[in-house]
């Protein structure tokens, strides 16, 4: 269907008044609709692949991984290297998801921690990652188990998790 944007020249019909505000009542619906499906998908929740806690001391390296799958918690540094394995709870999993619910994670790495021991060598530098299907959040360094208070709670699950995987 035609609509006609001109009037008075040879050979056209009269254009229909009431066809030029159909054409932007269509268009603003099909607007209307693709603003819709865009924020559906912006306020789509984040789908979390990995949790991921390191500490870094002068003796070496912990880290543990957590996937919904798999716990798997490692040592390197001065010392017997160990490594640890185990499947994930579905507790746990939903335990670490829900502890960061309120947390904006691209914030993570501007959240200053409570203290400083870090770096007189007092406490060992501690740092959460959380990987999601499209990117990866860093947090700030923090004092070994003792991050920005919006992260204590993931730092809590964390740390119930790799007490059971050492066992």
């Amino acid at each position: 269907m035609a609509f006609p944007l001109s009037r008075g020249t040879e050979g056209d019909d009269e254009a229909n008044p009431q066809q030029i505000p159909n054409f932007k009542n269509k268009i603003m619906k099909y607007m209307f609709i693709a603003l819709l499906a865009l924020f559906l998908f912006a306020c789509e929740e984040t789908d979390i692949i990995q949790f991921q806690y390191n500490s870094t001391t002068m003796m070496g390296k912990t880290i543990v991984i957590v996937r919904q799958d798999s716990v798997i918690t490692s040592f390197s540094g001065r010392g017997t290297p160990t490594r640890n394995a185990r499947t994930t709870e579905k507790s746990e999993w939903m335990s670490l998801v829900n502890s960061i619910k309120d947390v904006d994670l691209s914030k993570i790495s501007t959240l200053e921690a409570p203290t400083n021991k870090r770096s007189t060598d007092a406490a060992p530098f501690g740092m959460l990652i959380v990987t999601t299907k499209d990117s990866t959040y860093t947090s700030a360094s923090f004092d070994g188990k003792n991050p920005h208070e919006m992260l204590m709670p993931l730092m809590n699950e964390m740390a119930k998790i790799w007490d059971t995987t050492k066992e």
